[in-house]
């Protein structure tokens, strides 16, 4: 049986040490940086400012773009540094996203910012200002409809979701429009005095974002007994007001010359060398507070406050052995201080773990503290452990880390050894200053190893990593089906377990169709493949092309002839390669039922050739979650990845939470034999090595373009899906 590889790369993750040197331009002097800083009007008078702050800091995303596109993009306010961007001069545009892009909620706001700026020489300062992007609308009852309509509700909403406006809730809704939907559907029902149904309803067209719709219900009193015919709805319209600005710009950066001040500084007594701490701010400093009981022999406390201390106290410390510099741009409004922890002091402490903490809080209240460990210790060199969720260690390999203690230590290694064994293995180690580093290779999964830092006559003591589990996908030889006549859908589970893969047979079987089956013609073991079958699904001369697919994760719902999937599951490995057969028979491209506009012109220039297949696998992280709006109820409408074909909303590998992808482009010549099916693999890029993986999605369809309605009759086997570690 021949094999059939797809070329790719795999990309090794390195370690990220938060260290600068001591050469930092801690004036900052520098030339051609930007200070971002993001303002959110909001419409309502917010409770907790601190919670809504730190969510809308955590969830904004900020991209700068230049004349040639994109050139920054930074997920979160606290990954902008503190010192500023660097830029080459030239003219910019930055944007902001921020909040929950929600199809209809009374809570959940999604904020948009642009502003073009400028870069020359110096700093720049940018304030982003962020409007609600969502659509709004609110309900205002007059008093005298209580007089005839009683348990009255008012449905707003669009195609992708609605709000039950129920009694005189004062709540305002907030909506995100489809693409391609400009209006919004309202129904007022309720009973009438003489308990008959009341229902109106009607339209509002090409409604904006960032404006607001208050629907007004009023009732005029009449003679007649028919009270419901004088219940009106007037809607007035006017731009969102902010009744809250709040701003967020970046707190305080604290950073160690040549060490993660996270991890703290160790060495032997007496052997110390000067260390330095730098604090950067998008503002004045109003306090650095220091506080350690190292502190009391020469301050007579444990805490010190550096930019209010007196002099004389101030003399004291700086005669121990820590000194500081600030440095204040008042036309800039921006600060530094670096802190000097000089040998004089360092070498007098004593065999022992201790803590400096640091605190530094700007003049608008942005605060960060760090807790550095500061170890003096016997040991000539140290293994540096390693966290359990460190994403340098996979199933296979991992990185691990060591400190040389002694500058007279001879011949520092690391050495490493499965965790029950008596015989410890060299690794090849690099040497950066006192830096150690190894990767090691050829583990096993899902096993606990030790390492440590050894070197002429000293061993130090051992730290452990253990290794991802190498887990493999339920179902994955396609044996387990449940297939149950009428209109309901083959399910690729058996009855009774959970549900993993899913197909499009949901919506195909509304037209007595199944896209994805069981089949025994071509298998590589087992009785069953999936055969997945691209065709036009219609009844009585109604339906629409659909492509023959399989994918990890669940229908949600049938939208008209349009789909909305929930794409992949919970997955804590990071596999290097999926492994599997398949044989692949094309036909020609003879549908295109296309509904997206923008997209109708590529597919029907697609028409008459040869169909081709898919198959890639994804690796995401867990950020970055997709909504999927209307769904069935008990459905979970959260997911890694969310497929809207109405809207034209598909996988794009260049979302945030895509970590890893590989992909197999299917043709006749790639799997055409007579000994039925072929291996394949599909090697697994990580274009992010420096987070760990949560999710995996599976997709498989027998015709490239069925996202957008268009492909031939064509047919897909697939069989015994295997992940590679």
């Amino acid at each position: 049986m021949r094999k059939l590889y797809i070329a790719g790369a795999l990309i090794a993750g390195m370690a990220v040490v938060t260290s600068c040197s001591d050469s930092h331009d801690y004036a900052l002097e520098g030339e051609g940086k930007v200070l971002i800083s993001a303002s959110y009007s909001n419409d309502v008078k917010i409770a907790s400012r601190a919670t809504l702050e730190e969510e809308l800091s955590s969830s904004t995303i900020i991209w700068i773009s230049g004349t040639k596109g994109l050139v920054r993009k930074y997920e979160g306010l606290d990954n902008l540094p503190a010192d500023g961007i660097k830029l080459v001069s030239g003219n910019y545009v930055a944007e902001a996203w921020a909040g929950d892009s929600v199809s209809a909620s009374f809570d959940s706001k999604y904020y948009k910012g642009r502003t073009p700026f400028t870069i020359t020489t110096g700093t720049t300062r940018v304030e982003l200002p962020c409007r609600i992007a969502n659509v709004v609308a609110s309900v205002d009852y007059d008093e005298e409809v209580d007089k005839v309509l009683s348990d009255y509700t008012l449905t707003v909403g669009h195609s992708r979701g609605s709000l039950d406006f129920v009694g005189k809730d004062t709540r305002k809704g907030y909506f995100m429009m489809p693409s391609g939907s400009k209006n919004l559907t309202w129904k007022l029902t309720g009973k009438l005095s003489d308990g008959t149904t009341f229902t109106k309803e009607n339209v509002i067209e090409n409604v904006e974002p960032a404006t607001e719709y208050i629907l007004h219900v009023t009732y005029t009193p009449s003679t007649t007994n028919n009270g419901g015919a004088f219940i009106e709805i007037v809607v007035d319209e006017s731009t969102v007001d902010s009744e809250d600005e709040i701003v967020i710009t970046v707190a305080p950066n604290i950073v160690g010359t040549t060490f993660d001040v996270k991890q703290g500084i160790t060495g032997q007594p007496g052997m110390f060398e000067k260390k330095s701490l730098y604090i950067t701010a998008a503002a004045a400093l109003k306090n650095v507070v220091l506080e350690s009981t190292l502190l009391a022999s020469a301050i007579g406390g444990n805490d010190i406050d550096l930019m209010t201390a007196g002099e004389s106290v101030s003399a004291s410390l700086r005669s121990a052995g820590i000194e500081w510099t600030y440095v204040y741009n008042d036309v800039e409004d921006i600060s530094n201080m670096k802190i000097n922890l000089n040998e004089e002091w360092l070498n007098t402490l004593t065999v022992g773990e201790y803590q400096l903490k640091v605190t530094a809080t700007d003049m608008l209240g942005k605060s960060t503290s760090v807790n550095m460990p500061i170890v003096v210790t016997e040991a000539k060199v140290e293994a540096v452990e390693v966290s359990a969720v460190a994403p340098t260690t996979w199933a296979t390999k991992a990185t691990i880390y060591g400190r040389i203690l002694d500058s007279a230590a001879v011949s520092p290694a690391l050495e490493y050894r499965q965790s029950g064994s008596t015989t410890w293995l060299s690794a090849t180690t690099t040497i950066v200053g006192t830096d150690m580093t190894a990767e090691i290779t050829g583990l096993r999964p899902g096993t606990t190893y030790e390492y440590r830092a050894v070197c002429s006559g000293f061993e130090s003591a051992p730290r452990s990593i253990t290794t991802e589990s190498a887990l493999q996908l339920s179902n994955a030889s396609f044996e387990e089906w449940q297939v149950k006549s009428g209109r309901n859908a083959t399910l690729i589970y058996a009855d009774g377990t959970e549900m993993f893969w899913d197909s499009g047979n949901h919506g195909s079987a509304t037209l007595q169709k199944q896209v994805t089956t069981p089949d025994g013609t071509y298998v590589n073991s087992g009785s069953y493949s999936a055969l997945l079958s691209s065709q036009k699904v219609a009844l009585f001369g109604v339906g629409r092309f659909a492509a023959g697919n399989i994918f990890i994760g669940q229908y949600l719902k049938t939208d008209g002839t349009d789909g909305i999937l929930g794409w992949g599951r919970q997955f804590g490995s990071r596999p290097t390669a999926l492994r599997g057969y398949v044989r692949y028979e094309p036909a020609q491209i003879a549908y295109n039922d296309c509904q997206i506009e923008s997209k109708k012109s590529e597919m029907a220039a697609h028409v008459g050739e040869t169909d081709q297949g898919i198959i890639y696998i994804v690796i995401l992280s867990d950020d970055n979650k997709m909504t999927a709006s209307s769904v069935d109820s008990g459905k979970n409408a959260t997911w890694p990845i969310v497929v809207e074909t109405k809207s034209g909303q598909i996988f794009d590998v260049s979302r945030p939470n895509v970590i890893g992808y590989g992909e197999l482009i299917l043709d006749a010549t790639a799997t055409n034999t007579s000994n039925g099916m072929v291996e394949f693999e599909i090697p697994i890029n990580y274009t992010k090595t420096d987070v760990k993986g949560a999710n995996i999605a599976i997709t498989c369809s027998a015709s490239r373009y069925g996202d957008y309605f268009c492909g031939g009759d064509s047919k897909m086997w697939i069989d015994d899906f295997q992940l590679v570690y």
